[in-house]
Formats: structure tokens, sequence, C-alpha cells
């Protein structure tokens, strides 16, 4: 079964989210900075990141998700031009606001890891 990855601190959207995904089918495991990349799961294949959180706003984080193959979301409340292009450019594959993510994730898990929902 695949895994989704949460780098999340607010505990409420957390939990709306990883509920929602619960439901598709998939496991999640929250993560945080401290969190050792070594140490995701073969079976990792997306990572949702609160951009609004500065020890996650990170073009390094992004960059390291990327590079182990998983797909990016980041989440913001406000997104300006110039975090986007930062984020996209060190591999964000979609960077979506949190009144939306809700609502969306069940098309945006099935777009971005091809499976129907």
């Amino acid at each position: 079964m695949p895994e989704i990855l949460f780098f999340i601190k607010d505990l409420e959207l957390g939990t709306k989210l990883s509920s929602t995904c619960i439901d598709l089918g998939f496991q999640v495991e929250f993560s945080d900075e401290n969190t050792d990349p070594d140490n995701f799961g073969e079976k990792v294949q997306m990572a949702i990141v609160d951009m609004d959180e500065k020890v996650f706003l990170s073009v390094g984080l992004i960059s390291e998700l990327k590079r182990r193959g998983l797909k990016v979301v980041g989440i913001m409340n406000k997104i300006n031009n110039r975090d986007q292009s930062k984020l996209t450019s060190a591999g964000c594959d979609i960077i979506i606001t949190r009144s939306s993510i809700l609502k969306n994730i069940p098309n945006l898990v099935s777009e971005l890891l091809n499976k129907d929902y």
C-alpha cells in the first residue's frame, strides 16, 4: 500500500488530511524537521508539506524529497509568486492553498499518483 508523508504541525489540518488519505486507502506518516530521510519507507510516494511552517519552508527539504522520487505537494495560506517560483524550482510538483487542499486531496492524489478514486 502506498504511503504519504505529512510535514504538518497544525494538528487540525493534519488530522483532517490524514483521515481523508486513510479513507482513500493510503498509509500515512507524520514527519518533522528532525526526520532522517534514510528512514522513509520504501513505499512512500508523496509528501505533503506545510510551507507556512518556517522549518519546512526549505529548498533543501523539497530537493531531498524530490531526489528520493516523491511527488511533493506544498500548502500555504497565501501563495506568493516569489515562494512559488523558488519551491517549484526546487522540485515541488504543486502548491495549493490550505483552504482548498481538503476539498481537492482526492483529485490531487489521483492525479499525482495516477490512481482513480
